[in-house]
């Protein structure tokens, strides 16, 4: 059996400011965007491509957005420095820049709806 992820949800408020964050400052590519009911259907993909993140509304029935709550979502990079040194300069927030820990390199960035995500290095 061959098992794999094809794609993480990420819920967001608005939709457009999300695909702006993962697309200028992140680097991502656009791979979908269509109409889905009354929004939009939009993948985003990093530039060495893997696994997509869907940019999903979140519903106004949903539970509220957690924030400052960090995603067990990981992204990796060769150089983590030089990685957040241009992600900063792209207007990427950190809330932990990069620090060598027990178990390798880790820093974590904040999305423009509040979402943290961790920065490995491979």
């Amino acid at each position: 059996m061959t098992l794999g992820i094809s794609q993480v949800t990420v819920y967001v408020e608005d939709q457009q400011r999300a695909v702006d964050f993962w697309s200028r400052k992140m680097g991502f590519e656009i791979v979908r965007d269509m109409p889905y009911g009354e929004h939009r259907w939009i993948e985003v993909q990093p530039p060495a491509g893997g696994t997509r993140l869907v940019v999903a509304k979140a519903g106004p029935d949903w539970p509220a957005l957690v924030k400052d709550m960090p995603n067990y979502v990981m992204f990796h990079a060769d150089d983590i420095v030089k990685t957040h040194q241009e992600l900063a300069a792209r207007g990427v927030e950190f809330t932990q820049p990069p620090s060598r820990q027990p178990w390798g390199w880790s820093a974590v960035f904040t999305d423009d709806d509040g979402h943290l995500f961790h920065l490995g290095q491979r």
